[in-house]
This record gives structure tokens, C-alpha cells and sequence, in this order.
């Protein structure tokens, strides 16, 4: 099966470890890395099979019948980052530019009103680099996303603004390999949780 990973995860920390978890659960997968948004697309035209971790907004995203496992692959904080000082969440942002994921929809409420946003590809090392440089003023990004991609810079906070729960998606068509699919995820948690 061929299944879309984030960019962040394609190092082969990420794919060798899921594609051996996957593998030990009977379910031979092919990661295919491509950012959040072409991942959508990708599901939609049956390019890919599954996505590696997707909100539970995705069957109204992907146009097509997808279905989720039942294990949560993630359960973590989406988090406002920002310089060291009296802001305590979005509501307080004035003119900041904020770097939002291209491609996440995870803070689509959060900033629905807000218009300082800049959409960025290549996700969360990209936005680092975008903020180091000044080019952003503040960062809506994912906890494990800010852990993988240096952390939170000096200078800077991190708000907790939302609870994201994540799961791994299969297209309808395959929703009997779904069993095979949660006992990869717990095994691949468990790869992780031993790094």
C-alpha cells in the first residue's frame, strides 16, 4: 500500500521504523513523502492509498470514503509560538506575521479572522528557518513538529491553543487491512517511544 507521509517524517528515522512496524504487522506499505496538502489530492485521485496521520476532518477534505484506525497515532498540543512576552495566545497577535503549515487545518478556527498569515510549504523546518531570519514573527505548529525541527529558539514561547488528535487513514476500498493497520501504529509508537 502506498501510504503519504508528511516531509517532516521522511528521514529515515520516520520511514524505515514505520515501514518495519507496518511490515510486523503483515502490511506491506510503500511511505510516499509529499507535503499535507498534495496528500489530499493524492487520496482523492487514488494515488495513494492511506495517509499517515490526518485529523478527523479529512472525509470532508478528501472528496472520497476514507476510513481511520481505531488506535490514535498522536494525541498532542498545537502551539502558538512566539517571542518571550505578554502574549498568551492568538486573540493577542495585532499585525505579527504568522506562519501557519501549508496544507494544516488543525488551526483554521484559531486564525479564521486573522489576516497576517503566511501559508508555508515545506513545512516545519522551513517555518524555523522563516523565523530565525525574522521573515515570521510567530509560528501555529504542531508539538511533535516543533520537537523534530530544533525545538522552541531561544527567545521564544510555546502556548498550548488546541488539542490535536491524529489518526492513520486507509481509502474506503481498504478497510479490511484496518486491524493490520492499528497493530502497525501501536508498533510504530512503540519504535518511537524507545528512540
Amino acid at each position: 500500500m502506498r501510504i503519504a507521509m508528511p516531509e517532516i517524517h521522511t528521514d529515515q528515522r520516520g520511514i524505515e521504523p514505520y515501514r518495519r512496524a507496518m511490515t510486523d504487522a503483515g502490511l506491506c506499505v510503500e511511505p510516499v513523502s509529499m507535503p499535507n496538502a498534495r496528500s489530499i489530492r493524492a487520496i482523492r485521485s487514488g494515488k495513494v492509498d492511506g495517509l499517515f496521520a490526518a485529523l478527523d476532518d479529512l472525509p470532508d477534505l478528501a472528496g472520497v470514503a476514507v476510513v481511520h484506525g481505531t488506535v490514535t497515532l498522536a494525541n498532542i498540543k498545537g502551539l502558538l509560538v512566539v517571542r518571550e512576552g505578554a502574549i498568551a495566545g492568538v486573540a493577542d497577535l495585532k499585525d505579527e506575521l504568522l506562519g501557519v503549515w501549508l496544507g494544516e487545518t488543525w488551526s483554521a478556527d484559531l486564525i479564521r479572522t486573522y489576516k497576517n498569515i503566511i501559508r508555508v510549504p515545506r513545512g516545519p523546518q522551513m517555518m524555523q528557518e522563516m523565523l530565525h531570519e525574522g521573515r515570521l514573527d510567530a509560528l501555529l505548529i504542531d508539538a511533535y513538529s516543533l520537537k523534530v525541527s530544533g525545538g522552541i529558539p531561544d527567545g521564544y514561547k510555546a502556548i498550548p491553543v488546541a488539542d490535536i488528535i491524529v489518526h492513520s487513514w486507509l481509502r474506503a476500498e481498504f478497510a479490511k487491512y484496518l486491524p493490520k493497520l492499528d497493530q502497525g501504529t501501536l508498533n510504530y509508537r512503540k519504535m518511537l517511544s524507545a528512540l
